[in-house]
């Protein structure tokens, strides 16, 4: 291996920073310069560019100029969520030079200047922030998990009529923006503004050697992916196939290869998402409801209890074994064929030798009739405090200029460019990818799951205690979730 495999465990355990943006706040405040922009670089209102998928345009009108005010951004201070908000230069990275660029045309184009803070606990930062009444931000990019709570608390403008966002452009997450509205009360946006969006996108990884050792050829994985055959049947099917006793000593453990082993916790939400599971669904009075306990889900359950501990080409890594963490070193070495992990796990696996492809989490079944995609809940929420009073009108419009921008340049140069061509091993990878991104998909509840107890983890708490026996733990919460559930949706309705 080019690197060693305590290396390659640390990069990928790096992924979820499911604590690491709650450490104290030390915010760090900065303004960002920027460089004089050619007039080309920002085509006149109307106009259209010629490059594909990304020619559409936001509709801002001209002349918009803010006179110099200060666009002020409270952010996560993971590198990523930075990175989302700003470069401090513009060090020849391709990814870096593309955010730099885009600073610099969305601050010259409207006459602002950000100016970013960053903090390890942004949710706090804002909440201080605001019940102290210091009008400090204009805008705040949460850990979405954590974020969302601060719906209901009266800290937040809604975002439902902000002048200048135009939700139905492609820059915004359709099925975020849907999740995230309650009639006419919406406090969130989310989309390509967020680079942890597409960081935290679920994802199947697949071995090279272990799958054309025991399969057979990667173009027919391709193939049955494009044709919808991609089911957990298949992947269960696939991984009773693949054993290896490496290490000789006549035990199932975590030295040896399988067809599939995966940690027993977060990770399994992908799984959930992409059999096109729903915690929620709205009603007839456009209040969600939860829809969750049925046939579908009870019979997902088991069939994945069942891959993890009882199929012979699979391995469960859970608490109890001690083996949590070990997932992360098995298929870099070759001896996991598939994987489920986000996206940016890619990038970690730069130096595997071995070649590997990219595919969609499977489907519940060939019925379902899109592959759907799990975001890890570290994703980036954007919001907007009660406090901005005076720069609300340039908020609406810097927000959907950087969300423009961003689709426009610097997802094109982190999709397109490094996650397909550079970290993706063949060009059909990147179509995978782009199924991928098409299927993202959130629910109300999904969203909300920290103010709900936490609820959306029970698939994978049922499943790490050893049981698939949904329905019992469903019917133990479900009253106490019910109501919270009306109580949130009720805070949501009452909320100026």
């Amino acid at each position: 291996m080019k690197r060693t495999a305590s290396v390659v465990l640390a990069a990928l355990n790096l992924l979820p920073l499911l604590a690491g943006c709650r450490a104290e706040s030390d915010p760090e405040t900065e303004a960002v310069s920027a460089p004089a922009v050619e007039e080309a670089d920002s085509l006149p209102a109307g106009e259209e560019e010629t490059s594909g998928q990304y020619e559409v345009r936001d509709e801002l009108p001209e002349g918009l100029d803010f006179k110099g005010e200060s666009m002020r951004i409270l952010h996560c201070d993971w590198d990523i969520t930075t990175k989302e908000i700003y470069v401090e230069e513009d060090d020849g990275e391709i990814l870096n030079s593309a955010i730099y660029a885009r600073n610099a045309l969305v601050q010259d184009r409207l006459n602002l200047k950000i100016v970013p803070t960053s903090s390890a606990d942004q949710q706090e930062t804002l909440r201080h922030s605001v019940t102290s009444a210091y009008d400090e931000f204009d805008l705040c990019g949460g850990y979405r998990y954590y974020a969302m709570s601060m719906a209901t608390e009266g800290i937040l403008r809604n975002l439902y009529h902000i002048d200048y966002v135009d939700t139905s452009k492609p820059w915004w997450a359709k099925s975020f923006v849907e999740a995230a509205t309650v009639g006419d009360k919406r406090f969130f946006l989310s989309g390509d503004g967020a680079l942890s969006m597409l960081y935290q996108m679920g994802v199947m990884f697949v071995d090279y050697p272990l799958y054309e050792l025991y399969i057979g050829e990667i173009p027919d994985l391709y193939q049955l992916v494009l044709d919808g055959g991609w089911t957990l049947d298949q992947l269960s099917s696939m991984a009773e196939q693949v054993y290896e006793d490496r290490n000789g000593n006549g035990k199932r453990d975590m030295d040896d290869a399988y067809g599939y082993s995966s940690q027993t916790y977060a990770a399994l939400d992908f799984m959930v998402t992409a059999a096109d599971i729903h915690w929620s669904e709205t009603d007839a009075d456009g209040d969600p409801q939860f829809c969750i306990n049925n046939e579908r889900t009870a019979n997902f359950v088991e069939r994945l209890y069942r891959l993890l501990y009882e199929n012979k080409g699979a391995y469960a890594a859970t608490f109890d074994n001690g083996r949590m963490s070990a997932v992360a070193i098995q298929f870099p070495e070759d001896r996991m064929m598939f994987m489920q992990k986000p996206a940016a796990t890619a990038e970690m696996l730069r130096d595997m030798e071995s070649d590997y492809a990219i595919i969609p989490c499977p489907k519940y079944d060939e019925a379902q009739a899109e592959y759907k995609t799990c975001v890890h809940d570290g994703m980036t929420a954007f919001c907007v405090p009660v406090t901005n009073d005076k720069h609300w009108e340039m908020t609406g419009a810097f927000m959907e200029a950087f969300f423009s921008e961003s689709w426009r340049t610097v997802t094109d140069v982190y999709y397109e460019t490094l996650l397909k061509q550079k970290y993706a091993r063949d060009p059909v990878a990147a179509e995978m990818l782009d199924i991928t991104k098409r299927g993202v998909s959130f629910d109300f509840v999904l969203l909300h799951s920290n103010a709900l107890g936490d609820c959306v983890h029970m698939i994978r708490e049922i499943i790490t205690e050893g049981s698939y026996d949904f329905a019992s733990a469903w019917a133990g919460r479900e009253k106490s979730l019910e109501k919270s559930l009306r109580n949130l949706v009720k805070l949501y309705r009452e909320a100026e």
